[in-house]
């Protein structure tokens, strides 16, 4: 008897396991279209040029076993495929050592010329269509939109966005420092 309760009981938790991690991972395309990609559990995937990758911000506060451990990335950055550069539009000036911080993230990302990042008062609302959008980075770096109002920590929503440069979203439910992977969660909490 003892023996059949504790293999139903390693069955449930088998099946909550497969459950849980086969979330798919949803990158924003053109308005009005929407592409559904299935990562690799924990996995960025990588971005199709010219789409705009939304990130939206949770209702629910995170639970606090679920917060993130790390608070930055490792120091030089998480290595990535290439360089690239950004600017910061007047709109970004209140902020700018908040975006330099998430754009440290990313080994060789340097300020100076290359993606114009703008800052905003308000929800993306020309990203995917999507409400309650924090962060937008169309084609891969060809400009990014910022809205540090609508989250905790403006330098993850910075990283978060700076790294779909390379990368779509991962299959990570909340953006966390934990790993590059967990930068790349479609969710800030």
């Amino acid at each position: 008897m003892v023996r059949k309760l504790l293999a139903a009981g390693a069955l449930a938790l088998v099946v909550v396991a497969v459950t849980t991690s086969a979330v798919p991972t949803v990158l924003a395309g053109e308005p009005g279209h929407t592409d559904e990609v299935q990562a690799g559990a924990g996995h960025a995937v990588e971005v199709r040029a010219g789409a705009g990758h939304g990130t939206s911000v949770a209702d629910a506060a995170q639970p606090a076993a679920a917060r993130a451990k790390v608070l930055a990335p490792p120091p030089g950055g998480w290595s990535v495929p290439s360089r690239r550069s950004y600017y910061l539009e007047a709109s970004c000036r209140p902020y700018a050592s908040t975006i330099r911080a998430g754009a440290r993230a990313w080994a060789g990302m340097t300020e100076g010329s290359g993606t114009p990042v703008e800052c905003r008062n308000t929800y993306i609302n020309d990203c995917n269509g999507s409400a309650r959008i924090v962060g937008c980075n169309w084609g891969q770096g060809q400009r990014i939109a910022l809205y540090l109002g609508g989250v905790r920590d403006g330098a993850l929503l910075a990283a978060h966005e700076f790294g779909h440069d390379w990368y779509g979203h991962s299959t990570y439910r909340c953006a966390t420092w934990n790993s590059p992977q967990e930068v790349m969660a479609p969710t800030m909490c």
